[in-house]
């Protein structure tokens, strides 16, 4: 368990510069999107809970913006296997960006179980902020390994609790930008005190509904929200082509 660089083809060694300039605003680049979301600011945690996969496209453009356009590290957590190199490669693709200048300042953690997920956070999560002076943190599919259903849920609300408390900290401290994500809208109702700790703990909560061929995109605290059909991961938006 330990934090490495994230690769799609190669295994080169790879220096990370000691110093970087701080993040202060991230963006998707998605004119719909950043209308509602507006851009997510330092020192702020956002949640996105989704029952949509739009939810892996929107972590992957927030660290592609992080790294291309604000000249960002990014520190990733992953606790449902969802870190994918080639998804990531293809915004890269998309924006005619050389996708090792991107995937080679993304590094990435994988969690197995919700012990290892604690640890990486709570114990782990700061030194490696400081080695690289990161700007954006994602800490993806958050509550899945807290749901074990070998551990009590007393224990596992416990260490979910500490890890919010710790990334919390951990945020205002450095003033990163955080993104927790959940995907599966239904997990967070099964198990008491759940969805309060996580949508309580963040200072925004992004919720995304499968509308079929289009996802409701809600901000449930604002009382906002749009209706948005994303286009094919393959093609590239009138606003990306005006970009490129």
């Amino acid at each position: 368990m330990e934090f490495s660089y994230l690769e799609a083809e190669s295994q080169a060694d790879i220096c990370i510069e000691s110093e970087a300039p701080r993040c202060r605003a991230l963006t998707t680049s998605v004119p719909p999107i950043d209308s509602l979301l507006d851009a997510l600011q330092p020192g702020t945690i956002t949640l996105i809970d989704s029952s949509d996969r739009l939810v892996f496209e929107l972590v992957n453009l927030y660290c592609f913006n992080a790294v291309h356009r604000l000249h960002e590290e990014v520190l990733w957590i992953d606790g449902g296997n969802s870190v994918n190199p080639y998804e990531l490669n293809a915004v890269c693709k998309r924006h005619h960006v050389n996708p090792e200048d991107v995937l080679h300042n993304v590094t990435v953690s994988r969690a197995f179980t919700a012990y290892q997920m604690s640890t990486l956070i709570e114990d782990l999560l700061d030194p490696e902020v400081r080695r690289i002076r990161t700007g954006l943190v994602v800490i993806s599919c958050f509550p899945d390994l807290f749901q074990d259903k070998d551990m009590e849920w007393g224990e596992s609300l416990q260490l979910m609790r500490r890890a919010m408390d710790r990334l919390r900290h951990l945020t205002v401290d450095h003033q990163l930008i955080t993104v927790v994500t959940n995907y599966g809208l239904n997990k967070l109702l099964f198990k008491k005190g759940l969805k309060p700790l996580l949508y309580d703990g963040v200072d925004r909560v992004v919720r995304i509904e499968n509308k079929g061929t289009a996802v409701r995109i809600l901000l449930p605290k604002e009382g906002e929200g749009i209706m948005y059909r994303p286009v094919p991961r393959n093609q590239t938006t009138l606003d990306e082509y005006h970009e490129s």
